[in-house]
């Protein structure tokens, strides 16, 4: 079976790239820089994810979505001083929680993989791409609530709101108050005849009053966890751990959106192909092209996911 490389760093379809392009805007990431002190005492005192999410530490999604759960979009790098508590917190939701109530995406940014930090230089981030970076400004042209911008570390819930992505309380908080999206996505493994790719049939049911015509179901492919010792950069000499790092990000639906899509019994559904290397993972998002509100998400059965071979 082909399997893509794990350098593939492709956020956005050709097609995709053409439709959204606008002229280019002056990236200069505002960096947060956490007081230790503060942040232990901020993790002490703070919410854990089990509280929100209850019990369980499965890494794996479970065969069967469809509890339309909150979506959540950490924008980070690992040349970012102040990003990884923010990594740390996005890893706690995937770990702590059933992954029936949540779908958690890395996007790792590469506007800080030219700063210099001293003697220590710049650092590449190997998860970085300038489609992430591109990601992130759109939703700075969205209708977002809260703190909005282009920074690092930033957490987008919903499409609706962002924040600084290391503020456990505001994060959780957000999780919780914010209305979850309206659309269910049921993803189901199913064979493609005549092709020796894993197939997935997508169902989308739900009231689509309040959903734009033109929005669309998009593949995210991701690394499910991986382990970077950083020696340069601000971050030197640290051990950092991601979870569900984007690589890639394909629009699966038609053009002109979700109601090209074929209905059976008053549900929509799509069939695609879908190609994961070793340590992918994927999930699938109902979105506008501008980005947004998000509809609707769910990961891909795990029967589809590829972890690691121990």
């Amino acid at each position: 079976m082909q399997r893509p490389t794990q350098t593939s760093n492709s956020s956005l379809s050709p097609k995709t790239k053409s439709a959204v392009e606008f002229k280019p805007l002056l990236l200069r990431p505002a960096v947060f820089r956490p007081v230790l002190v503060l942040a232990a005492l901020m993790l002490a005192l703070g919410y854990h994810a089990l509280e929100l999410f209850g019990g369980g530490s499965p890494t794996i999604a479970s065969e069967h979505q469809g509890t339309n759960p909150a979506v959540i979009e950490l924008f980070t790098s690992q040349g970012c001083y102040s990003c990884p508590p923010a990594e740390a917190l996005l890893g706690d939701l995937v770990e702590s929680n059933d992954l029936e109530n949540l779908v958690a995406l890395e996007f790792h940014v590469d506007y800080w993989d030219s700063l210099v930090y001293g003697s220590h230089g710049s650092h590449k981030d190997p998860f970085s791409s300038p489609e992430n970076s591109l990601r992130q400004r759109m939703y700075r042209r969205a209708d977002l609530q809260g703190q909005t911008g282009v920074f690092t570390p930033q957490m987008v819930i919903n499409g609706r709101y962002a924040t600084v992505g290391s503020k456990r309380r505001t994060v959780l908080d957000s999780i919780r108050g914010l209305e979850r999206p309206a659309i269910t996505i049921d993803a189901v493994e199913q064979a493609l005849p005549g092709s020796d790719n894993d197939g997935l049939r997508i169902e989308l049911t739900g009231d689509f009053s309040a959903v734009p015509d033109d929005t669309h179901i998009w593949l995210a492919v991701f690394d499910i966890k991986e382990t970077t010792n950083i020696t340069t950069g601000e971050n030197h000499e640290k051990m950092l751990t991601s979870h569900h790092m984007v690589r890639q990000l394909d629009r699966l639906s038609p053009l002109g959106g979700y109601t090209k899509l074929d209905a059976q019994n008053g549900v929509l559904q799509l069939q695609a192909g879908v190609v994961l290397g070793e340590g992918q993972g994927c999930a699938v998002l109902l979105q506008g092209s501008e980005l947004g509100a998000v509809h609707g998400a769910s990961y891909c059965p795990a029967s589809l996911w590829k972890p690691k071979k121990v």
